[in-house]
């Protein structure tokens, strides 16, 4: 199982927390401005409920939810379907800027 760790490499807001370590138990994680959100972003510019992150089939990928002002991973906007996220890719979000790191959990 590979976990991953999401780093805010890159904030012009006060960014509370800046790094979560996901789980694939958990299976889906909600990204966005809400405080009901998993993973808070402290951006103006992230929807309410901006994206989602999930794992299956042994790989994280990443979804839209309709936001405003998209989702961009390594300079692609995803659009219409989940992209993959790949160990070192950078989503962006609003203005912020995450990093992703993958993680091997022993058995």
């Amino acid at each position: 199982m590979t976990s991953l760790t999401l780093e805010v490499v890159k904030s012009p807001f006060n960014q509370p927390v800046s790094v979560w370590k996901l789980q694939p138990e958990k299976g889906e994680y909600i990204i966005g401005r809400s405080p009901t959100n998993d993973i808070v972003i402290v951006d103006p510019y992230a929807s309410r409920k901006h994206a989602k992150i999930f794992y299956r089939d042994g790989k994280w990928f990443i979804e839209d939810l309709g936001s405003t002002n998209g989702t961009v991973v390594d300079g692609e906007p995803v659009e219409d379907k989940p992209v993959e996220l790949k160990d070192g890719s950078e989503i962006v979000i609003g203005l912020t800027v995450l990093r992703v790191k993958y993680e091997e959990e022993e058995e």
